[in-house]
């Protein structure tokens, strides 16, 4: 026993790259994307769900193992987090309670380790990148072998999805290959360099033959997000000129709607997403304060009900209701907070660009597509991550 506590301790930058990989869902795509719906299916959507089960063990192992450092890095945010997700528990059971919701909620719950696990295993955002980078390569390469060599190399070809079962998601998981693999390249030795380069310029091709409007507005979110922490953090007053350029910006928007959207290829539908929205806006409303349940499916199903959700905080009033709502919005609230402080006085210039950066992708990202509390993929893990982090940080520079 000793031996595997050792080994767990002393390798824990693979155990983590592990548990990310295998909780990325990628794999669950692979193996769900081609069987076709008959007798077989439920053994293969079984492996795909023991796969997950296998990161979120190997995630809860690791916590256990550092106890004493999760202890330590102990803060008000990780509190906020355990409201959450005990909130998330109480509405399930006044919901819509089942073995299905449960499953999904136990889902849920092992998405969530692997937030904790990152910020709990990682002295750092460096050290955190390491096996965030190689997961990211991991998944680039899988999708490279998966796709026809004559498709990868056609510029015309469009709406490619990889092993995923939408262009967006490959495009998202596209984006934050580059995102990662672009701050891998300021921070690590040339070997990560040199790779990270490779990664990133595949990503960015993959990326393009989607063609997901949502993932390349993320490529222009990301810029602007740099470029507005490089204006604070070099001027005293130039948070209030970032401020005043967003609601600008926001105000020009909303009296051109139309015209924006069109300039993009969408409408103002945003591709069906509104009405989506409304038939599930109805629906909150009829719990609006305990939310439905976390995992739980309309009663009655619809044309647009039968489709995703396509927006976090849509899904998150839904399953939470306005009391789960509030939690993340103090959740959100106090890494905004924590993040601008960070900005403004510390010299962490890593930590403040990826997770600042990130933080901002999320909420927008959320917009349009649900990865609010998601019990699969990356982002709802690196959000736990970003806001644990950010917390941490401002707790260390206050000492």
């Amino acid at each position: 026993m000793s031996s595997i506590v050792y080994f767990l301790r002393s390798q824990s930058t693979i155990v983590i790259f592990l548990s990310l990989l295998l909780g990325s869902g990628v794999f669950s795509h692979l193996v769900t994307g081609d069987y076709v719906n008959d007798s077989s299916g439920k053994q293969v959507a079984l492996t795909a769900k023991l796969l997950l089960a296998c990161s979120y063990g190997l995630s809860l192992s690791l916590i256990v193992l550092f106890w004493q450092e999760f202890k330590a890095k102990m803060t008000p945010a990780v509190w906020v987090w355990a409201g959450l997700i005990s909130w998330c528990a109480i509405s399930l059971m006044f919901g819509q309670f089942s073995i299905p919701t449960m499953i999904r909620f136990a889902g849920l719950l092992g998405a969530t380790l692997i937030g904790f696990m990152l910020f709990v295993c990682t002295e750092n955002v460096k050290q955190a990148l390491k096996p965030l980078f190689w997961g990211m390569v991991a998944i680039i390469i899988i999708n490279v072998f998966y796709l026809d060599g004559a498709i990868l190399l056609d510029s015309e070809t469009k709406n490619i999805k990889g092993v995923f079962f939408q262009k967006n998601q490959l495009g998202q998981f596209s984006f934050l290959a580059m995102l990662i693999s672009g701050f891998v390249f300021f921070t690590q030795p040339k070997a990560y360099k040199f790779v990270g380069s490779i990664t990133f310029v595949v990503a960015a091709w993959l990326l393009y033959l989607s063609t997901s409007t949502t993932s390349n507005l993320l490529v222009l979110i990301t810029l602007v997000t740099i470029a507005a922490i490089v204006i604070m953090r070099c001027y005293a007053k130039g948070g209030w000129g970032v401020l005043a350029v967003i609601l600008l910006a926001g105000s020009i928007l909303a009296f051109n709607w139309n015209d924006a959207f069109s300039l993009i290829g969408k409408n103002a539908t945003l591709t069906g997403r509104t009405s989506i929205w409304a038939e599930y806006w109805t629906l909150i409303e009829q719990r609006m304060w305990l939310g439905h349940g976390y995992g739980a499916y309309p009663e009655k199903i619809t044309h647009w009900l039968r489709l995703s959700h396509h927006n976090g905080y849509i899904s998150l009033l839904y399953y939470s209701g306005i009391i789960g709502s509030c939690i993340m919005a103090v959740i959100i609230g106090l890494a905004i907070k924590q993040g601008l402080y960070i900005v403004r006085n510390s010299t962490l210039t890593l930590e403040a660009y990826f997770l600042i950066t990130f933080l901002i992708v999320f909420l927008t990202v959320n917009i349009s597509e649900t990865y609010m509390l998601n019990r699969s993929g990356l982002f709802w893990p690196l959000f736990i991550y970003a806001t644990l982090q950010l917390a941490l940080l401002r707790k260390k520079n206050r000492a």
